[in-house]
Parts: structure tokens; sequence; C-alpha cells
């Protein structure tokens, strides 16, 4: 019998049509004790223990966030990015049939497919473009950084590394080159799911997920002057995979991320510095749930946007989140 828990595994698997390959988790048929919320249920945080030997203080976290998913489908795609535009739209990448796709939303919730393919495949390194994350740049102009692989499989079966590509409205892009070369790092070939933030100061930090041995597999961190020459950190956040960060009213980071490690469902970190973070609380105790991407409303307000890679075809879901 398999044992209740879940399982980590390396595997392909369909998003929309496109096929996607990486660490991913994968729940036991008997595991009939997993939580699982319904839809539209409201979830306080909870601490989770543990911690000290991967990469998080031992401190305790005071931030209290209300959690409470919403009601309806955002649109079919996986692995997304929310970007605010200036004008209070939201605007989804994502991947979907083709590579990186666009939506469009004035309230959050209900999106329009944007026409035409943001980032699509190349050769090489770019056989597979998905994981898309974004920056405004002083000038006006966003850099989009994502994945680029060479084919399917987990580490040691495919080379996963990381590229940029420029964009004047947010829509046409021309790509840049590699960011994040795996192969000339202590990634061990798998330089994956980046999500990048400007800082106040102008540079780049670039999270991303590494199978180098000092992170056991889960999120680093990398820095940048330029946006283009990245240089590693000290972030370890092992058993943490597929980050997506933002800023709290009070200047420290929130670092939101998926972790089989802990049965699956999304986790939340505070950092004061960007690198060193706290004990996680969880956000959603849904062993499906995946990727997410927050994005800062305005007002304590958040919201996140997420897959189930149980889907198929998948499905982007959000929740709010409230700071209290």
């Amino acid at each position: 019998m398999v044992p209740k828990k879940i399982i980590l595994i390396a595997s392909v698997f369909l998003i929309a049509g496109l096929l996607v390959t990486g660490f991913f988790i994968f729940r036991a048929k008997d595991s009939e004790n997993a939580f699982v919320p319904d839809r539209g249920t409201s979830m306080a945080p909870q601490s989770q223990p543990g911690g000290e030997d991967r990469g998080v203080s031992s401190s305790p976290q005071a931030m209290n966030f209300t959690w409470t998913k919403e009601s309806g489908q955002r649109i079919a795609g996986g692995i997304p990015f929310a970007h605010k535009l200036m004008d209070g739209r939201i605007r989804l990448y994502y991947c979907g049939q083709g590579g990186v796709l666009s939506a469009i939303s004035s309230d959050g919730l209900n999106f329009t497919k944007e026409s035409g393919t943001r980032i699509g495949p190349g050769s090489g390194n770019e056989a597979v473009v998905c994981d898309p994350t974004l920056v405004t740049l002083s000038d006006g102009r966003v850099r989009l950084y994502y994945k680029g692989a060479d084919g399917m499989g987990g580490p040691g079966k495919a080379i996963h590394k990381i590229y940029s590509a420029i964009s004047l409205d947010g829509l046409l892009f021309t790509k840049e080159g590699t960011r994040i070369d795996s192969e000339q790092t202590d990634d061990r070939g798998w330089a994956s799911v980046p999500e990048a933030l400007r800082l106040l100061d102008g540079r780049v930090r670039l999270y991303y997920v590494s199978d180098s041995v000092v992170s056991g597999h889960g999120t680093v961190s990398a820095i940048s002057s330029d946006g283009l020459i990245f240089t590693k950190e000290d972030t370890k956040l092992t058993g943490y995979v597929d980050p997506s960060v933002t800023t709290l009213p009070d200047g420290r980071y929130l670092l939101l991320a998926s972790s089989p490690m802990e049965g699956g469902g999304i986790y939340s970190f505070v950092s004061n510095d960007g690198i060193h973070f706290e004990k996680p609380q969880i956000v959603l105790a849904e062993s499906e749930a995946i990727d997410p991407a927050i994005i800062m409303l305005g007002d304590q307000n958040y919201r996140v946007y997420y897959w189930l890679f149980s889907d198929q075809p998948s499905i982007i879901y959000s929740l709010m989140g409230l700071l209290q």
C-alpha cells in the first residue's frame, strides 16, 4: 500500500495543451486524512513547525492574514504571474498552448485572453518556455524573465535555465538571452520557476528554484544591478518551490511558495531583508494547489492566483488575503 503522504516526483504534465516538466506534488490515493477545503472557505493563518534547518528563522512571525477563496475560475491555463498596470487593470501572464500567453482584466476576476503569444519556444534550451515573471524598469519598459528547458523530465533528465525578454508595451517582447545558466552555476542544471522583484534602489532580485546541493531543491535568490548579470545570495528555502514575492506596508517582504515536503499547499514567509525568512504560515491547505502569484491591491488587500495540477485542462483560480 502507498504510504499516506504527499509524494514528490519528477514528471511531465499538461497545461492547456502545453507539455511542462518539473517537480510537482502528487497526493496518494489513500491519503484520506488530507484537508481539502471547499471553494469559498475562509482560512485563518496557522504556524508550521520546524524549519530551522531549511533556511528559515525560528523567530515568531508577527503577521496576521485572513485568506478567502474566491468563487469561479479566472482563466484556462497554469503557472500565472499577475502584473498591475498603471490604469489599475491586471494583466495575467501564464503558460498555455504555444508558450507564455496573457489575459487582461479590469477587476482581477474576469479575464479576456489577449491575442498572440508573449514568449514562444525556440531551439536548444528554449524548446519549452514557461514560468513568466516581470518587472517594470525606470524608463517604462518591462523585462520578462522565464524558464527555458531543453526537454521533458526532472533534474538530471532536462536542463532548466532562466532567460529574459524586453518590451515597450508588455505584449511584444524581444528575447535578450540567458540570465541564469544553470550549467555554469551550482544549480546543477536546474534553475527554474523565476520570480523577479525590482527593489527601491533599482536592483532586481530574482528568486528561483534550484537543485543545488546547498538548497536541497528549493528556493534561492540572486541579485543584479542591471537586471542582466546576477550574483547568488544567501537565500535558502529547502523544500519550498514556485516562489512569489511582494512587499508589505511596513517594508518587509512577503513570499509565497508551494511545499511538497509539508504535504502540499501554499505557504507564506516574511523577511526584513528579502533573504532570511521566518517560519512559514499556511495560506491554502489544498495539496494540489501550486504556483502562487501574489499581487497587492491596496488597503491591505492582496490577491493570489494559483492552479491545481490535477485539473485537465488546467484552470487558474484566486483567493483574497486581508492583512489585519
